[in-house]
């Protein structure tokens, strides 16, 4: 790369005019020089020829500078990395009747929808965001998009009246959901989009290593916010109406617990390159997360971009100076 670069080098079309001017300059100060014998002396004449050469000089210099500093020359001052874009974001979030489980207060589904409107408030504005929602299918709420107001807005709506109809959890549902919405119809490698998966990780038999495997081919890694405890609570029973009615009981009649599985989720994540976050220290590892995702989106997005400095303003000094001495000179030739 060269050190040296000319930004408009079309500026420099001017120099056979400027050239032209000097020699208009020049030949009409040897004409007044051949009309001054006959009014000055030897010495006068002398002098003042001397004085007209260098505010010749200065004006032509000073006009040469401005026309280098219309040309914009600038040097170069190495490398600086730059992201060029944002990343494309889904939530895949659990909706599951075990999502409705309070061993994370006020229930693992608020804390998810919070977390989640936390996370929206502090992405980049480059970023698109899409939302899917999954029990025992997985559909999208939301497609990718800029506006975060309208990822809200289904966020809010998502309830336990919504979660009648999910009462099992099938992550590979979930999983195929979004890469759908990540791929679209293009069929190709989606460079710079990543899967959240928020969940507790329950799983009631579905092909998730299948759904992970799918998304570590074509380079789309999940992360996982992991949302539950490894105590577990009891899982709500829900009406019609999704009003909780109590709690459900397994085949001995004991109330059925939910607990968080984490080894589902590091399965997923260690497969596709992703990561497992946990809900012990939320805001430590909302940062982290936020940490994580910027390094993604600087890996994948980050590229090399010359760095240049301007040297116009020096030759627009220069130019400004030997302007106001052949000013000078002028006004001193008129004081004499």
């Amino acid at each position: 790369m060269p050190m040296i670069d000319i930004v408009r080098p079309q500026a420099f079309w001017l120099i056979p005019f400027w050239a032209l001017a000097l020699l208009a300059i020049g030949w009409g100060m040897k004409q007044k020089r051949k009309r001054l014998t006959f009014w000055l002396s030897a010495n006068e004449l002398s002098r003042w020829w001397k004085r007209a050469k260098l505010q010749s000089f200065l004006l032509g210099a000073s006009t040469l500078m401005l026309t280098i500093a219309l040309a914009q020359p600038r040097y170069f001052a190495g490398k600086v990395n730059v992201p060029v874009q944002g990343v494309d974001i889904v939530f895949c979030l659990d909706v599951s009747h075990s999502m409705l489980c309070e061993d994370i207060k006020p229930s693992r589904l608020e804390f998810a929808q919070a977390l989640i409107a936390n996370l929206l408030e502090r992405l980049e504005p480059g970023d698109r965001v899409g939302l899917v929602a999954f029990g025992g299918s997985g559909f999208p709420l939301c497609p990718l998009t800029h506006d975060l107001s309208i990822v809200r807005t289904y966020l809010d709506l998502i309830s336990p009246s919504v979660m009648v109809y999910n009462p099992t959890t099938y992550i590979a549902e979930g999983l195929k959901a979004s890469f759908k919405l990540v791929i679209g119809k293009q069929k190709r490698e989606p460079r710079g989009s990543i899967i959240l998966l928020i969940t507790d990780g329950e799983d009631q038999g579905s092909n998730w290593k299948q759904a992970a495997a799918e998304c570590a081919k074509f380079g789309i890694p999940v992360f996982a916010f992991a949302i539950g405890t490894e105590k577990g609570a009891a899982v709500p029973e829900l009406s019609e109406t999704g009003i909780i009615k109590g709690y459900k009981r397994d085949l001995q009649g004991k109330i059925a617990f939910s607990k968080l599985v984490l080894e589902t989720l590091q399965n997923i994540t260690s497969k596709t390159g992703g990561k497992v976050y946990l809900p012990l220290n939320a805001r430590q590892e909302v940062s982290t997360l936020l940490r994580d995702l910027n390094d993604y989106r600087q890996r994948v997005w980050t590229r090399q971009v010359a760095q240049w400095r301007e040297l116009f303003p020096i030759f627009v000094l220069l130019s400004a100076l030997l302007l106001l001495g052949e000013t000078w000179l002028s006004h001193f030739k008129a004081m004499r």
